[in-house]
């Protein structure tokens, strides 16, 4: 897997991606720390794709495109023709963030008293942003790509002396994926990726004082720790020759758990996955049902099974244009695809549950995607 890092990005080239990312990180962490909580319980993803975020992220049936790298490697075997990207930045943030964003415009962070103010205004938001890069190619039965992604979440908590709880996670890794099918047309498919990640991670709590002082950035870098660390997901789909072509799935992502030294771990998960297919003229159908977490190893205290359940559909008119709606975690969620030949446009609109069961603590998120390719 280092072989495929090097071959992917070259020494140098690793090296300057992984300084810009937790630059990213330190530069992201300054900016919400005025407003990823070691409070709150957001289910941990290593990664979540525009698309499946649409449709509610049920996707684990549906997947047939790059996203199975992560999400069910079973899917290549659906690629139907080659694709690539070389340049696909994309930005998710909180609604809390983004008006978090217009007070900090007129903030002095050199002054703790103004520091404490802004702080206080956002007493117990949760502040979210995550940025990435995922080039790749994907053909049938195969595909690579490279990921660099910086996701934080804050929240400012003790209303007399407030103090800032962040989380913030920054992650290069390189994913290589295989997927096969057999039986008369490929009714059951399965397959396997591996993704070598380097992670930088940091769980710190900080008062007004602290982010007043000139030194923060340093004082960030020196609080954050990393580690390596090498994962496999295992994934498998068996589509019923019927109408609609009903596909149950399974996937085991991060098998016996992925650990990553200092960084910490990603925990096993094991999720199903139910979809149909349904084409008519122009137009495609998909339709999808997800369980995540079945054997609720990622958090075993959880009980609200509504936080584990996603489901939604999308239309393509032609290739040009996607729409998509969905439920997830018990939220509404839409999103949509334009797809201009080597220029495509994708958004979606999710909540992510914060608190302990659904419907305690929501953040509503949006997310934009410009993607170079073919």
């Amino acid at each position: 897997m280092e072989i495929f890092m090097e071959t992917c990005m070259g020494t140098c080239m690793r090296s300057l991606f992984r300084k810009f990312l937790w630059s990213m990180v330190a530069f992201v962490t300054i900016l919400l720390l005025s407003g990823g909580s070691v409070q709150a319980r957001e289910m941990p993803y290593f990664w979540k794709g525009i698309r499946p975020l649409g449709m509610g992220g049920a996707f684990t049936a549906i997947a047939d495109d790059y996203n199975a790298l992560c999400y069910n490697p079973a899917g290549l075997d659906k690629v139907q023709h080659w694709s690539f990207s070389l340049l696909n930045p994309m930005i998710e943030t909180g609604e809390n963030s983004q008006n978090l964003y217009k007070d900090i415009k007129d903030t002095e962070f050199d002054n703790t008293s103004e520091v404490n103010k802004l702080l206080r205004k956002h007493l117990g938001e949760n502040q979210h942003v995550r940025a990435s890069v995922f080039p790749y190619f994907v053909k049938q039965h195969f595909g690579f790509g490279v990921l660099g992604q910086a996701t934080i979440n804050a929240e400012v908590n003790n209303p007399q002396y407030p103090e800032a709880d962040i989380s913030a996670v920054g992650d290069v890794a390189g994913v290589f994926g295989l997927g096969f099918g057999f039986l008369d047309n490929h009714a059951l498919r399965v397959g396997g990726s591996a993704k070598y990640i380097q992670r930088q991670r940091l769980q710190q709590t900080y008062t007004a004082i602290q982010i007043a002082d000139e030194n923060f950035d340093e004082t960030i870098k020196d609080d954050a720790v990393d580690g390596t660390g090498l994962g496999f997901d295992l994934g498998a789909m068996y589509t019923f020759p019927v109408t609609l072509k009903p596909t149950a799935a399974l996937v085991i992502q991060n098998v016996g758990g992925t650990k990553l030294g200092d960084a910490g771990e990603i925990p096993q998960q094991v999720n199903l996955g139910a979809g149909l297919h349904f084409d008519y003229g122009f137009m495609s159908i998909n339709a999808g049902l997800d369980a995540m977490d079945i054997t609720k190893n990622v958090n075993k205290d959880e009980k609200d099974f509504f936080r584990r359940l996603h489901m939604g559909a999308e239309s393509w008119m032609g290739k040009r244009l996607a729409l998509r709606l969905g439920v997830y975690q018990g939220y509404f969620s839409a999103g949509a695809t334009l797809n201009l030949w080597i220029l495509k446009l994708d958004y979606a609109n999710y909540a992510e549950e914060v608190g302990a069961y659904a419907g305690q603590a929501v953040d509503r998120r949006n997310v934009v995607q410009i993607s170079l390719g073919w």
